[in-house]
């Protein structure tokens, strides 16, 4: 038995820097595992049905996917005709799945300047769609796709956006790019907003909101939108209303975001004008949780490199065997 603690960051560089060694498939065989309705077609439908590019369905097929989930099924094809779309779908229905087919489908390689545009609101989430890009673009020969988010060298993002057919990254970055001259938008045709609610939600201490809006009063008119997002609040309808005048709206079990396939459940714990106070409500949560339920192996995430490290230390101590994975000027400590 082990018990797995990860900083969160770590986990998806762990599985960037393994992809570079030997890729892995973005998606299971749908044979090895019972599926549920929310991400199973009946009826044997496939990707070949949706009339998308050879190297496309070649990509889709080396990564795992061969039959469309009932969110791709209904999205995919809206996408290819060049509607703005607003998807609304639980989280790991495959919606990262429906705008990667919908760019990779639209792209000129031969043109090499950036025709397509994805924002995400956090570094992990921009680098694990990079991965998806990659994937199922694998069969695209000349693809140019890079990352765009803080903490890398400029320097390096000037040399990537010579030749960068899709551009992923975080708002501040990329509006940063476009400032410098670096980052050209006179040729993107495709808009993506992923995490959409995540990125417009309308917070404070978040300044995303402006960064979009300058954003997109930066790309040409003649563009597509897409939006993705696995909640709709009201907040959301009235933001997207600025930038999407008529989309199409593709929507799929709106009022239970949780996947059929999943027990999920939480605990609130006490509140504490301490964050230490409160860490120690989690630990005990966690021990209690460890004490009752039986497992072969468990998987906990911290936020922050410090708690993952002090946590696993309060782990071992109790006799619990842990392993720690954080992220470290990239180099992976164990424990």
């Amino acid at each position: 038995n082990h018990l797995y603690v990860y900083n969160l960051p770590c986990l998806t560089e762990l599985s960037r820097n393994r992809n570079m060694a030997a890729p892995v498939k973005a998606a299971h065989e749908l044979q090895s595992r019972t599926r549920t309705e929310d991400v199973l077609i009946n009826g044997g439908v496939e990707f070949s049905s949706l009339l998308l590019s050879k190297p496309v369905l070649e990509g889709l097929s080396a990564s795992g996917f061969h039959r469309p989930s009932p969110i791709q099924l209904k999205a995919i094809p809206l996408g290819r005709c060049g509607l703005d779309l607003i998807v609304q779908a639980k989280s790991g229905t495959g919606k990262t799945c429906v705008f990667t087919t919908i760019a990779l489908d639209s792209l000129i390689l031969e043109n090499t300047t950036t025709q397509v545009l994805v924002l995400a609101p956090t570094r992990e989430i921009a680098v694990q769609i990079h991965a998806v890009v990659m994937a199922i673009g694998s069969a695209m020969e000349g693809l140019e796709c890079h990352v765009f988010i803080g903490g890398r060298p400029i320097s390096q993002d000037k040399l990537h956006l010579k030749k960068c057919h899709i551009a992923i990254g975080s708002p501040g970055r990329i509006k940063q790019l476009i400032e410098m001259g670096v980052l050209t938008t006179s040729s993107i045709r495709l808009f993506v907003l992923d995490e959409a609610d995540k990125l417009l939600e309308d917070d404070s201490s978040s300044s995303f909101q402006e960064q979009i809006n300058w954003i997109f009063s930066s790309l040409p008119a003649n563009k597509q939108m897409l939006a993705l997002s696995a909640t709709y609040p009201e907040s959301l309808a009235h933001n997207l209303s600025r930038y999407m005048r008529e989309p199409t709206f593709v929507r799929l079990n709106p009022t239970d975001p949780g996947l059929l396939g999943l027990k999920q459940y939480y605990k609130i714990v006490p509140s504490h004008s301490l964050p230490h106070k409160v860490f120690e409500e989690k630990v005990q949560s966690l021990l209690e949780l460890f004490s009752k339920i039986p497992f072969n192996q468990a998987l906990v995430f911290s936020n922050l490199h410090t708690r993952a490290q002090h946590l696993a230390d309060i782990l071992s101590s109790k006799g619990l065997p842990v392993l720690l994975e954080v992220e470290e000027y990239s180099r992976f400590c164990a424990s």
